[in-house]
């Protein structure tokens, strides 16, 4: 009867213990995919695509990661979250009622909703769509629509999400370990600026990217990463894909110091002749999507003195980690348009950011984002108001 007092004894032992590792241990890292795909790429087949490459993916992670979707499309179905595991996925939550994705307060709720069912040493958040970079979109009916930057939202009239409501909207959040951005434009300075204290990275293109986005067979096992370099492995995953003729430029900003770039460009512009900085030369320089997106470090590097460059870049590199170059991407070919005939990538000049410089406005677009640069916490921090920009 000892004996087998003894024995039961240490079987209950081991299954309490066997139960604690797996009950109050804590995720590793969950991960939100926030699919803003009630637009063309929901339509074409983008969304469904990419979930197909995350169920791979999931197939390379451990029980202690967590992929979550969110997805909004054109399926006629209500917004739903599922968890993508081991090859499938699970629907955890279905929304009773139509949701504008480019509302914050929605961004918000799933964001809400992902802390409060899931415990994690860390979160991660991937918005997925389109992005315009920071600045407002022209000729989007209707007139009272939010026009700008990202998440084109198409029921009832398309919305966009500004990039401050975005900052917003996050910084009343936990704070992120990354945000990943598989979208158009992104990865530009004064978008990173805004979003300086809801995350540790971001990882974006400061170009247009394909419709067909990321591939996320590779990406997802890289963005669970358990090593400080997982930032990086993901934009090489992007970078290695096979689908595409050409290579997509790509960084990673580590957010912690970009309050010290912001004061070494000011710095350094204000030591700038101002009649050379009314109308700044841009010619042959690098740029992604339209003129005012110049490359930030070749920006730096055409205009500003050598001793001062080299003191602005040793911050810059500190902000930007990591990037990977490539010489020609992805244009859709509207005007304004990049022609790469204008100017040539070297690694030397690349930065991977692009940074807003002022142009006369030939262009009605241009014009606009003349006029509503001064809406970023950039334009102040980094001195563009004293340029008269």
């Amino acid at each position: 009867m000892k004996y087998s007092v003894a024995i039961l004894s240490a079987m209950i032992v081991l299954f309490t213990a066997c139960r604690s590792d797996h009950e109050d241990e804590s995720l590793h890292r969950a991960v939100m995919v926030y699919m803003a795909a009630d637009n063309n790429l929901g339509s074409g087949g983008y969304a469904r695509n990419d979930i197909r490459e995350m169920m791979a993916g999931s197939r390379y992670l451990s029980k202690r990661d967590l992929l979550l979707v969110f997805v909004d499309d054109m399926s006629g179905q209500m917004p739903y979250i599922m968890k993508v595991e081991q090859g499938d996925t699970t629907r955890l939550h279905t929304f009773d009622t139509e949701l504008d994705t480019a509302d914050p307060a929605v961004l918000k709720q799933v964001m809400t909703w992902m802390f409060k069912h899931y415990k994690a040493d860390d979160y991660g958040l991937v918005l997925w769509g389109h992005a315009t970079g920071w600045e407002q979109m022209n000729n989007i009916p209707p007139a009272s629509a939010r026009r700008k930057a990202y998440g084109s939202d198409v029921t009832g009239g398309t919305t966009w999400m500004d990039i401050a409501d975005m900052a917003q909207a996050l910084n009343a959040l936990p704070h992120l370990k990354f945000i990943f951005a598989d979208c158009c434009c992104f990865q530009c300075i004064e978008t990173a600026y805004e979003l300086r204290h809801a995350t540790d990275y971001i990882i974006a293109s400061p170009a247009e990217i394909p419709d067909a986005g990321a591939p996320y067979d590779t990406m997802v096992p890289a963005m669970f990463g358990r090593g400080d370099d997982f930032a990086r492995n993901m934009a090489d995953a992007y970078y290695a894909q096979t689908l595409l003729d050409y290579k997509e430029p790509l960084s990673v900003i580590k957010t912690k110091h970009l309050e010290l770039l912001a004061q070494a460009t000011k710095t350094v512009l204000a030591t700038l002749p101002p009649d050379r900085m009314a109308k700044p030369d841009i010619n042959g320089l690098i740029y992604y999507y339209n003129h005012s997106m110049i490359d930030m470090n070749d920006f730096m590097l055409r205009h500003a003195a050598a001793s001062d460059y080299e003191q602005w870049h040793r911050v810059f590199a500190q902000c930007v980690v990591y990037a990977t170059m490539a010489t020609t991407w992805m244009t859709d070919g509207y005007n304004p348009h990049v022609d790469f005939s204008d100017f040539e990538v070297t690694a030397q000049r690349y930065g991977g950011v692009s940074m807003f410089v002022y142009q006369e406005p030939a262009t009605a677009y241009l014009d606009k984002m003349n006029r509503t640069i001064g809406n970023m916490q950039w334009y102040d921090a980094a001195g563009l108001s004293t340029l008269g920009w």
